[in-house]
Formats: C-alpha cells, sequence, structure tokens
C-alpha cells in the first residue's frame, strides 16, 4: 500500500473508533501531509523507513518548527505507524518516532520587535504573502480565522473586518490603511465575488493554515530571523505592541477575542519583558496595521 492510501486509511480509522475534533483530524492530515513530502523527496519507502531516514525528519522538524509543534508531529507519526504494523502495512515504529524532543518551553511565548515585524512584512514575496503578512500583524488574527475570511468580511471604507470564527463570538477588528492597501493591490482591479474566499490557491481554493503557517515561516527566513516565527508569533506581537502603544487590556481582549480577561493578561508581562529587552533604537511604540 502506498503512504497516502495508508493515511487515508488511518484517518478514517480515527473517525470511526474515535470521538476527535475537526481541528485534531486535520492537524493530522497535516502532519502526515508533511512527512508524506518528505518521503517523496528523499525517494525513501515509508514501509521500511530506518533510523537515518527518522533522525533527518526530526532534525528538520526541530530546525523548522516550534518544539511543542515538533513532538506534536513525531507524536502523530507514532500513531500512525502503530496502525501501519498493526495492519501489517509496517515491520515497527521508526525510531525517531519514540524519541523524546527537548520539551516546549513553558515560559512566555517569544515576540518580535517592532523592526523585525516591519522586516518580516516588507520581505513578502507574492502580493498574496503580503496581504496575509500585513493583515495578520494589523488584526491578530489567528491563521485559522484569516482563512475563513470571506471578500464581504473586509469593509475597506469603514477600515474594519468581520471575524466570526466558529468556535467563539464574532467580532470586528479595525484594519489599519498599510493592512487595507496590500489586501486591495493583492484582490487588484478585477471583480470579486464578495461570497469568495480572500486567500485562495490554486484553482480558487481557500489557503489552509499549512499555506498560512509556510508563509510566515519563509517570510522570517528572508528576513534572517534564526527562531522559529509561527502566525501566533505575530498575534502575540500585535498584542505587545499595542499595549507598548498605551492601548489598554480589555480593548487587547475584544481584539483578539478572548473570553476571559485572564487569558490576555499574559500581554502584560510579555510588554514588561518587552520593555526591559528593547534597545534604545526601537523604544518608540508602534501600532500595529
Amino acid at each position: 500500500m502506498n503512504l497516502r492510501d495508508a493515511v487515508e486509511h488511518w484517518l478514517d480509522h480515527l473517525i470511526a473508533a474515535r470521538s476527535l475534533a475537526g481541528n485534531t483530524l486535520k492537524a493530522y492530515q497535516r502532519d502526515l501531509e508533511e512527512f508524506a513530502r518528505f518521503v517523496e523527496s528523499e525517494h525513501l519507502d515509508w514501509q521500511t523507513f530506518g533510523a537515518t531516514g527518522t533522525h533527518h525528519f526530526a532534525q528538520i522538524l526541530q530546525k523548522t518548527h516550534t518544539p511543542r509543534s515538533a513532538a506534536r508531529k513525531l507524536s502523530a507519526l507514532r500513531t500512525f505507524y502503530r496502525h501501519a504494523l498493526v495492519q501489517g502495512w509496517a515491520g515497527g515504529v521508526p525510531p525517531a518516532c519514540t524519541r523524546t524532543l527537548p520539551s516546549a518551553e513553558r515560559g512566555l511565548p517569544r515576540i518580535l520587535s517592532v523592526a523585525q515585524t516591519e522586516k518580516l512584512i516588507e520581505s513578502a514575496a507574492s502580493p498574496l504573502e503580503s496581504a496575509v503578512l500585513e493583515l495578520l500583524y494589523a488584526t491578530g488574527l489567528k491563521a485559522g480565522e484569516l482563512c475563513e475570511l470571506r471578500v464581504r468580511d473586509v469593509a475597506f471604507a469603514e477600515a474594519y473586518l468581520s471575524v466570526q470564527p466558529a468556535a467563539s463570538q464574532p467580532r470586528v477588528v479595525p484594519v489599519g490603511e498599510p493592512a487595507l492597501a496590500a489586501v486591495e493591490a493583492y484582490l487588484g482591479s478585477e471583480p470579486v465575488l464578495p461570497e469568495r474566499w480572500l486567500f485562495v490557491g490554486r484553482q480558487n481554493r481557500p489557503l489552509n493554515r499549512f499555506h498560512i503557517y509556510r508563509i510566515v515561516r519563509e517570510a522570517a527566513a528572508r528576513s534572517a530571523i534564526d527562531w522559529p516565527v509561527t502566525p501566533d508569533t505575530l498575534r502575540h506581537s500585535f498584542a505587545v505592541h499595542l499595549l507598548e502603544g498605551g492601548a489598554d487590556l480589555a480593548t487587547v481582549r475584544e481584539l483578539l477575542g478572548h473570553a476571559s480577561l485572564a487569558t490576555t493578561g499574559i500581554y502584560t508581562r510579555l510588554a514588561r519583558n518587552y520593555a526591559v529587552g528593547r534597545p534604545r533604537a526601537d523604544s518608540t511604540p508602534n501600532h500595529p496595521g
């Protein structure tokens, strides 16, 4: 059996045997899709995957993902291989799938300085990437929320977004001129149906979170940022830079869509740490967007 068929069989098994949230299944699917691309690019046999191949894959995960994300991906791969072993498709669980990666830091999330954020956004390689990066930083949206936007959700004249996440309350988020201009440049001058997904890829299919994460990761690499940057990094940076610019915690909570002010409270600690460690040349507070 080829790898992609085996993955589909495993996902079907999970749906039938376990009560998993849709987001969890999608995460598993993305994790194994990344593994499949690696196997294909290296011309490896997934059924006899050895120590060298898994060690290489684990190293790539550690370099391109946060410790928590890399650990989750190896956990998904381990679960998949256990299923493949039971089915008789594989001879065992690859060694690297059972290794323990350095644990994810339980401290405060890392944020970008204003200068780093500007450099990252300026590194965009296309109008699409520019619009994605500008909007992530200008609004503090999660990657999933960005993917769910439709053209009608952007009020250009009024300068706001209508965000309607499935798991929380709808909210209205103001958008600055640079981000709106980037979105307009991406959409171009041709008429666009209001119902269309705002960010689309090939065959006008909406971008998924994997695409958004890749855009951010590649922009960070072009900007010579040598630690893992994700859409959440831009969300955290958005919140801290707002607090640095004088916004109150309740406003930041509303913009982020947090149900509790206690959840938003972490950003006051982040802002204090940011203020202490910020270079003098970067001492002028900026508002995102």
